[in-house]
């Protein structure tokens, strides 16, 4: 039987009538304007999302960037596509392991050291699954179990608890890319320990929210869209083939989301709250009245 739990996900999905898969003009991070200075950390700065995030405020005119990913391979591959973007961009970049809480305050170290305790968005882009073909709990491995917590929990809490301070000075933002399956019970693809996981990694966001947007701090999650990578080709093959949406999608989105035009309007409306880089952003600013005053787009027990 079809209830309103199973069916949320969908409903989520279609919360916004318009979804797009690739970048378009109201969302072109070329045409933005950042605020003067800004500087961005993106921790996952490899892969299909990290990189579109890096290219995306390349494109916007960043002015600094600290990228942080596990190997020093990718960290070489994300600072030479920016600089092939926009070679002004000062780019400083961290070997990290986001479970690691002596790797994540090696990033706050870099913050300190080489920009003057200068940072104005944080981006926690950090996922793992294990085989989608191990699905329950009877299934599941213990070791895919806890590195899922480890990196969407821990991870998300120890870049909180070591870079929040730089974004209470500048009055900035924390955002982690999310997933559709935080919403998703049944389904192929719906793992319990990446979907439990990662409802949890958006709760923990609404705790940040609920704790730190009166002194300023803007927070939400994201989910990145659908795509092609080494983290979906891990879990599954046999889903390739639904996955068609760009990486720069998210990374546009997260720029328009970030951009001083309108800025003050978009915190008011969706600060603590889960969004989808799919959604057409006209018809979201268009929801923006409703969203506050029915507090939309955030996890509740349905009493």
């Amino acid at each position: 039987m079809s209830t309103a739990s199973l069916t949320n996900a969908q409903q989520v999905r279609d919360f916004v009538e318009t979804k797009h898969d690739k970048p378009y003009d109201a969302i072109d991070p070329r045409k933005v304007e950042l605020s003067e200075g800004f500087v961005v950390c993106i921790i996952g700065a490899g892969g299909a999302a990290g990189s579109g995030l890096a290219r995306s405020f390349a494109q916007a005119g960043v002015a600094s960037m600290i990228i942080a990913a596990r190997s020093q391979k990718t960290l070489e591959a994300t600072t030479t596509e920016v600089g092939h973007i926009n070679a002004s961009i000062k780019v400083a970049s961290v070997v990290c392991d986001i479970t690691s809480n002596e790797s994540v305050a090696n990033i706050a170290s870099t913050v300190k050291s080489q920009f003057n305790g200068r940072l104005d968005a944080v981006f926690v882009n950090c996922g793992f699954s294990g085989p989608l073909s191990k699905a329950t709990v009877l299934e599941e491995d213990f070791e895919d179990v806890q590195k899922a917590f480890a990196t969407h929990c821990q991870g998300t809490w120890l870049a909180a608890h070591h870079l929040l301070p730089f974004l209470l000075e500048s009055t900035g933002s924390f955002i982690v890319i999310s997933s559709i399956s935080a919403q998703s019970l049944i389904g192929f693809g719906t793992t319990s320990h990446y979907c439990t996981s990662k409802l949890a990694q958006a709760r923990m966001i609404e705790m940040l929210h609920a704790q730190y947007a009166d002194k300023g701090i803007f927070v939400a999650s994201v989910h990145p869209g659908g795509m092609q990578s080494e983290f979906s080709r891990a879990a599954s093959n046999d889903i390739q083939h639904l996955l068609t949406d760009s990486p720069d999608l998210v990374g546009a989105f997260s720029v328009w989301l970030l951009k001083a035009e309108g800025m003050g309007r978009r915190r008011g409306a969706l600060n603590g709250r889960w969004l989808s880089c799919k959604w057409d952003v006209a018809e979201l600013e268009a929801k923006f009245d409703s969203i506050q005053q029915q507090d939309l787009l955030k996890f509740r027990m349905a009493v």
